[in-house]
C-alpha cells in the first residue's frame, strides 16, 4: 500500500460541505460515520462522526471512481478511484493499484479479512470478480458465468453474496470464489442490504427479507391491494436502513405522482408492522430523495437529487419529532 498525502481539516460546520454537479458519494461505514464525497472542484471526503465532520483534501488527480463503489468494516474503510482501491486505515489514506484492466475503476468493492475483492467496471469486469491478498490480484474462478454483476456483500464470517444486474438467481460463494448455493430473487435488479442474521433486497415494490443461507422468511409487497387501501396510492422504495436486528426504517412514495408523497415508516420484522416514523410529517413532496441514513447522534441525512444533475444532503434532527 501506498500512502496518500492528505490535508485535514477538524470540526468543519455542515454548511461548508461542497456538493457540486455530479453523483456524490453518500454512504455510512461500520462505525456509524457518514461519508459525503464530492470531487468536482477537487477531490474531497468528508466525514461526519456525530461530535465532528472532517474534511480530508486529496492531492489534485485523485478521483473517486464514478460509480462510488464503498465497503466498511471494523478495521477499514474502502474507496474506490479512477484507477486504484483507497483504503482509510487508523486515520489514514492509502492506495493499492488497480490490474491493468481497459477501465480500472472499481463498480463492487468487498474487504473480508486479508482479501478485497473487486468488480471493476469494464464490460467485461462485470463478469469477473478480481481478488487483491494484499500482494498480489487473481482472478476467483467460480464457474459461474456471470453476465452482469451488480452486488458483492458479505455474509456470516466466509461468505460472499453476489447479485447481477440482469438476473433472478443470486449466488452464495466461499472466499475463494467456489460456489456454495443459489436462490431465485423477485426481480433484478435489486438492491441489497445485510446485517449478522439476515439479507435484504428490495426493488421498486418488494422487500425480501432472508436468512444468511437465502431461505426466504418474509416478503412486503408495496404492490399489495392492502397496502393500497391504507395508503391510499401504490407505493414504491426509495431506500432503506436497517436500526437493529429487528427494525428496518423504509423510505417510500407514493407511485406515479408527481411531486409524489414521501413515507418514512418503521418495520418491525418480529411482528412484521408498519408504524409512521417520528419524523414521517417532515418529508414534503417535492423533495426528490435519493438515499438517506441515520447519523451516530440519531439525527438523518437524506441525499437529494437538484437541477441540472445535481446531487446534495438536507439533515433532520430528531428533536423534530418532539
Amino acid at each position: 500500500m501506498q500512502e496518500i498525502k492528505i490535508n485535514t481539516t477538524n470540526d468543519i460546520k455542515k454548511d461548508s460541505i461542497v456538493t457540486g454537479f455530479e453523483r456524490i458519494l453518500f454512504e455510512k461505514d461500520t462505525q456509524g460515520n457518514i461519508w459525503i464525497g464530492s470531487w468536482s472542484q477537487s477531490p474531497i471526503l468528508y466525514k461526519n462522526d456525530g461530535n465532528q465532520i472532517t474534511r480530508y483534501e486529496f492531492p489534485i488527480g485523485y478521483y473517486l471512481a464514478s460509480d462510488n463503489p464503498f465497503d466498511s468494516n471494523l478495521e477499514s474503510v474502502l474507496f474506490g478511484s479512477s484507477n486504484s482501491i483507497i483504503f482509510f486505515i487508523d486515520e489514514k489514506f492509502h492506495s493499492i493499484p488497480s490490474p491493468k484492466l481497459a477501465n480500472p475503476a472499481p463498480y463492487q468493492i468487498l474487504n473480508i479479512g486479508q482479501y478485497t475483492y473487486v468488480v471493476f467496471a469494464n464490460t467485461s469486469g462485470r463478469k469477473q470478480i478480481h481478488r487483491w491478498n494484499g500482494t498480489n490480484w487473481d482472478t476467483l474462478n467460480s464457474n459461474i458465468e456471470f453476465q452482469n454483476i451488480g452486488n458483492l456483500k458479505q455474509i456470516k464470517n466466509n461468505r460472499i453474496l453476489v447479485t447481477e444486474n440482469n438476473s433472478e438467481i443470486a449466488y452464495i460463494l466461499d472466499l475463494d470464489g467456489k460456489f456454495v448455493s443459489e436462490f431465485s430473487i423477485s426481480s433484478a435488479p435489486m438492491k441489497v442490504k445485510v446485517n449478522s442474521k439476515r439479507i435484504f433486497l428490495f426493488s421498486d415494490s418488494k422487500l425480501e427479507v432472508r436468512n444468511t443461507n437465502g431461505e426466504l422468511k418474509n416478503l412486503l409487497d408495496l404492490y399489495d391491494d392492502t397496502m393500497k387501501s391504507y395508503f391510499g396510492s401504490y407505493l414504491e422504495f426509495i431506500d432503506l436502513t436497517v436500526e437493529d436486528e429487528s427494525n428496518l426504517t423504509l423510505l417510500l412514495k407514493d407511485k406515479n405522482k408527481k411531486p409524489a408523497k414521501k413515507h418514512l415508516l418503521n418495520f418491525n420484522l418480529d411482528t412484521l408492522t408498519l408504524t409512521p416514523h417520528p419524523l414521517y410529517d417532515k418529508l414534503t413532496p417535492d423533495l426528490n430523495l435519493l438515499r438517506f441514513e441515520k447519523d451516530n447522534l440519531g439525527n438523518y441525512w437524506f441525499k437529494v437529487y437538484g437541477n441540472h444533475y445535481s446531487e446534495s444532503f438536507f439533515t433532520l434532527n430528531m428533536e423534530l419529532a418532539q
